[in-house]
């Protein structure tokens, strides 16, 4: 086995892990928000970058750059993807009942009006920012260097999917579970692909936090 393929195989397992922890955290411990985003922070930020030091590992070049002439359509791309989502709700609200789908939610998330607004703010640009870290940077952009590049994208969309059943399995009923993750396999394609084409991390937290703009303001017009 090469050391590409020796690494390709430690970053997998490596997301694998901080995946089950997180998972683990939201079901089993189930602490206040407030907690859990502290535990996520150092799950997906803060030990991927301390293992990519020891490992003597480096950022792919511009991975962190902004990249400016291509925003304007990154928002756009945003923009229809919110649009998106807000069409598939409205088409489903007679058959889905998001009232009572968002209660259930925001009791497993320990959500009230009163502090829906700083969950809100917290899930659209730092969460996103977060996910984006280890699901892009790390399963995507990294792992790109030393596999296939298909195997990059099946993996970080897959492992970004999975990982959501741990926050929705409990809250959702059957049916629109699988609809939502693999809406969420999609997304994580999208996501992979913009990051692909610009090379910078940047892009994808974009869109990713307008995906996260829909599903507040799906969860305002219930709670």
């Amino acid at each position: 086995m090469g050391q590409n393929q020796r690494r390709a195989y430690g970053m997998m397992g490596f997301v694998a892990i901080c995946c089950a922890v997180m998972a683990y955290v939201e079901v089993a411990i189930e602490p206040a928000y407030m907690v859990k985003s502290a535990i996520k922070v150092l799950v997906f930020f803060v030990l991927p970058l301390v293992t990519a030091k020891a490992a003597g590992i480096k950022p792919p070049e511009g991975a962190f750059g902004l990249d400016r002439r291509g925003i304007a359509k990154r928002l756009l791309l945003g923009l229809l993807i919110y649009g998106v989502i807000m069409a598939a709700y409205a088409l489903t609200t007679g058959v889905f009942d998001y009232a009572r789908l968002v209660q259930s939610l925001s009791a497993d998330q320990r959500v009230d009006s009163g502090s829906f607004i700083w969950v809100a703010l917290y899930i659209s640009f730092c969460n996103s920012f977060l996910e984006e870290f280890l699901f892009r940077f790390v399963s995507f952009l990294q792992l790109s260097r030393y596999t296939a590049k298909k195997t990059a994208y099946g993996f970080s969309s897959v492992m970004f999917a999975v990982y959501h059943i741990a926050m929705l399995g409990a809250s959702f009923p059957p049916l629109l579970l699988v609809l939502a993750v693999a809406g969420l396999a999609i997304g994580g394609l999208i996501f992979d692909y913009v990051d692909d084409k610009s090379g910078s991390l940047y892009n994808s937290w974009v869109v990713h936090m307008f995906a996260d703009f829909a599903i507040m303001t799906i969860w305002y017009l219930h709670i």
